[in-house]
């Protein structure tokens, strides 16, 4: 079923040079768009208190990411799934390393930052969302995942995100370590001192 699925998607690649430019952009582009919101959540023009909770919901997206890309890594160790282009014969789009394929990076980066917003109810959550499923897609477009790589990486991105969130509180000094150090670059480039909510 999961090759399947793969074919499905992975068969309309090649037959419109316009949707394959757009895949390919959405896919390569991923990154870039997820520093892109963090810094959106970051420098938040909202009132305070809303402000401050966006601040926290970025620095709660980064974390959960990186605990969710150091899981991937030992998974990585663990266990091999060979890519579909490694296996079969596919409309690989971009060019990518015979890694594991089982689960996706892309796939952790985009879901976390989804799965965070959905978590803490943030007013981007339904865009963080839609675009996330649209990276997911690209992915298996392009040909350099299964469906199941980039389910895996939203249940593993859900999963740390909850975990995160769950330790708050313990997470707390951290916080407050990393806006003391953000108070201490706002008296040093004025221009971001109205991004200071902690003042």
């Amino acid at each position: 079923m999961n090759y399947t699925a793969f074919q499905w998607i992975n068969g309309w690649a090649g037959h419109s040079a316009l949707l394959d430019k757009t895949m390919i952009w959405i896919t390569n582009s991923a990154p870039f768009v997820a520093v892109l919101f963090m810094i959106i959540l970051w420098f938040s023009s909202a009132n305070r208190k809303t402000a401050m909770a966006k601040q926290y919901t970025a620095l709660y997206t980064v974390l959960s990411m990186m605990l969710a890309l150091f899981l991937n890594v030992l998974l990585h160790h663990f266990y091999y799934h060979a890519r579909p282009f490694v296996m079969h014969h596919v409309h690989q789009l971009v060019s990518h390393s015979k890694d594991s394929s089982f689960v996706s990076d892309h796939g952790i980066l985009v879901f976390t930052i989804a799965s965070m917003l959905l978590l803490r109810k943030d007013a981007w959550k339904y865009i963080a969302c839609i675009w996330a499923v649209l990276v997911g897609v690209s992915r298996i477009y392009v040909g350099v995942h299964y469906p199941a790589d980039i389910i895996g990486a939203a249940v593993l991105s859900w999963g740390t995100s909850a975990s995160i969130l769950y330790l708050s509180g313990r997470i707390e000094p951290f916080a407050q370590f990393v806006f003391r150090i953000y108070n201490h670059l706002t008296k040093r480039i004025p221009a971001l001192s109205k991004y200071n909510h902690t003042m």
